[in-house]
């Protein structure tokens, strides 16, 4: 088959530019609006074909050399090829389409919150397993074992020795860990997850096997490691998050914002759109272990965290009392717990739900709550999009919005929105 000539003309929420070529929609994977390309058919994804550049023919001028050199081929990031400030353009506009697809219109003083670097933010880790020995195309060998990602669109692992969104105390722990596995001849391993700590010298780290976890040397496994890492702390159990001249105790099972960073731009964002008094109480919907229950304690009568994961809760319990805030946790589904509360106990809520936004009834909920003011955080346009305008038909105005760059290089966007009771928008 002769390689297609492709002209995108517009962004697409996953990373990929859309082109049209005799009536028919692809999504291509690697170019940018504007550009002629030269592409090859890969299959199709959510109903639409999609294509990957191969040649560029035209580039845009917003076109940059990617800096990491397994860009094309790791699935981890989409849009190293685009110039940042043309990245945060792009998710801006993908932002809007979601909105107006759903009905909205994102508010024309929208602030794009970008990084004064994007690179090197990333926090915490998941990385594939790959035996030295099936790990083809590896620059080196580290044992049995090496570290990497899933190939775009694959279940296969590139194995990786540098990646530059993450902290590079995280990259340079990767070659211990797998130096350490074929030392002790490990087996069956399947993933590695690894969080820094943003401000010392402590590392998280959780090994995953395949299948039935296996008796295994793990007290002898971090001994080794620690020997090969003598600049960092391997921690088992905990490590501290600290901002704000407020503490936490982070795990591995338990949800962290990856980009410490912008974390800080992300929650001053929410805080200063949510507007506590001192005399509100608010909710804290799906609110893992307790960042935000804790900052927005500090300026109202208290806070309500409504949390079903029981890691998060005991944390968040525990976030709670070392920082000595006013935070009640309620563990259960949020649309369970919600059906609880009494009408007039609560004047705000914020909410930062999964990808998959909020179940209907927890939407239902709300209305019926008919709080002051709302500020739901977002890492999904579409499903933020949705959930938005089903509040607005329940009577809610969206007054405020930001899109926070909280993942430069990849196609994930983080928005968040301030709704209020009353009118339509």
């Amino acid at each position: 088959m002769a390689p297609l000539i492709l002209r995108p003309t517009a962004p697409a929420h996953g990373g990929a530019a859309v082109a049209r070529d005799d009536g028919k929609v692809w999504l291509v994977n690697y170019a940018l609006p504007g550009e002629v390309v030269e592409a090859e058919p890969r299959g199709r994804q959510g109903g639409v074909a999609v294509a990957a550049t191969t040649r560029v023919l035209e580039a845009s001028p917003h076109r940059v050399p990617a800096p990491c050199r397994y860009f094309g081929a790791c699935g981890g990031c989409q849009l190293q090829h685009a110039a940042y400030s043309h990245q945060l353009t792009l998710k801006r506009q993908v932002v809007e389409e979601a909105w107006s697809r759903a009905g909205l219109r994102l508010p024309p003083d929208t602030p794009v919150l970008g990084m004064d670097d994007p690179w090197r933010y990333r926090i915490r880790g998941e990385f594939e397993a790959i035996s030295a020995g099936r790990a083809q195309g590896a620059d080196s060998e580290a044992g049995g074992w090496r570290f990497g990602f899933h190939r775009l669109r694959s279940h296969s692992v590139l194995p990786i020795d540098t990646c530059p969104i993450h902290d590079l105390r995280i990259e340079q722990a990767l070659p211990a860990f797998a130096q350490a596995a074929g030392e002790l001849e490990l087996k069956d391993l399947q993933n590695l997850l690894l969080t820094i700590e943003p401000t010392g010298r402590g590392l998280l780290w959780r090994v995953r096997h395949r299948g039935r976890p296996p008796l295994w040397p793990r007290d002898e496994f971090a001994r080794r490691v620690a020997e090969l890492l003598p600049d960092q702390v391997l921690l088992d159990d905990a490590m501290s998050l600290e901002f704000w001249d407020m503490t936490f105790r982070v795990r591995s099972d338990t949800f962290v914002q990856t980009n410490y960073r912008q974390m800080l731009v992300l929650y001053r964002t929410a805080l200063e759109m949510l507007a506590t008094a001192p005399a509100d109480r608010v909710l804290d919907l799906y609110a893992g272990i307790g960042t935000i229950s804790v900052a927005v304690a500090r300026g109202a009568a208290g806070v309500t965290a409504i949390e079903e994961n029981p890691h998060a809760v005991q944390l968040g319990r525990l976030n709670a009392r070392i920082n000595s805030a006013r935070v009640e946790y309620l563990p259960g589904k949020v649309e369970t717990v919600l059906r609880k509360v009494r009408l007039g106990q609560y004047q705000a809520a914020i909410l930062d739900p999964p990808r998959a936004g909020c179940e209907p009834a927890a939407i239902g909920e709300l209305i019926r709550l008919g709080l002051d003011r709302l500020v739901y955080v977002s890492c999904e346009p579409s499903t933020h999009a949705r959930d938005l305008i089903a509040l607005v038909r329940g009577g809610y105005r969206v007054r405020r919005a930001a899109i926070v760059d909280m993942f430069p290089q990849t196609y994930h966007i983080e928005s968040v929105a301030l709704l209020e009771r009353g009118g339509s928008s």
